[in-house]
């Protein structure tokens, strides 16, 4: 597929002086709604499913954001509690917002992105949440009670999961999504690892991961009276 050509941006963050990064992939045609993708703890918005994301996005009529947390470009490391994070996530809400009129936003987020993305559900701003490969406990270990993150997840969302992924144990999952208090999907990826890696016989797990999402996207608009072009 040709994709437009993505434009470097900068914006604030929501709250704290300093300047975000971001890659902003607009539409052919006509908006219809937003979408900020982010990454996970060792990655950046060149990840290939971040970018691969953004970029199909933008074909379904989505104005779509890549971004960098800071302290990507600081060459540092991500916050203990994350609230650095989901204040330039935040940011990046407000820098759509000003291009989209009324139109819903929605926030996707891969790995500690995804709990970010869970952070920020409340801004008043936020339509929903894509979770993709949400990290629900350490490696291998669902018996932690962990990430905190979990509980703040208040808007609708949709979770996207490989059923290899040693950071997300899928009862555990399960029975973690009926304590959400909004409604939530769950898309189990077969054979596929915490980054939708394949596993077993090779193959490309994108267009699983992006027909979970491109679902979802569109009943989501459909309940809103949009229409997807």
């Amino acid at each position: 597929m040709d994709h437009r050509p993505a434009l470097e941006v900068r914006f604030p963050p929501a709250n704290e002086p300093g300047e975000v990064r971001g890659m902003l992939h607009r539409p052919r045609g006509p908006t219809v709604a937003g979408l900020v993708v982010t990454h996970g703890r060792s990655g950046d918005l060149r990840n290939r499913l971040v970018r691969r994301i953004a970029e199909t996005a933008a074909e379904i009529g989505l104005l779509a954001l890549r971004m960098n947390f800071r302290y990507v470009d600081e060459k540092g490391r991500a916050s203990r509690d994350l609230r650095r994070e989901e204040d330039e996530l935040r940011g990046a809400v407000r820098f759509l917002r000003k291009d989209m009129g009324d139109h819903p936003i929605f926030i996707a987020g891969t790995s500690m992105g995804a709990r970010v993305c869970a952070r920020a559900s409340s801004d008043p701003d936020v339509a929903g949440v894509i979770t993709l490969g949400y990290p629900l406990h350490p490696r291998f270990r669902p018996e932690v009670q962990n990430p905190p993150e979990w509980p703040l997840i208040v808007k609708p969302v949709l979770v996207v999961q490989g059923d290899q992924d040693p950071f997300c144990d899928l009862a555990r999952l399960r029975d973690e999504l009926t304590r959400l208090t909004q409604p939530y999907e769950l898309v189990v990826i077969r054979d596929a690892g915490h980054s939708f890696e394949s596993r077993g016989a090779k193959r490309d797990t994108f267009p699983e991961v992006w027909a979970a999402v491109d679902a979802w996207i569109r009943a989501s608009l459909s309940s809103e009276n949009q229409i997807v072009r």
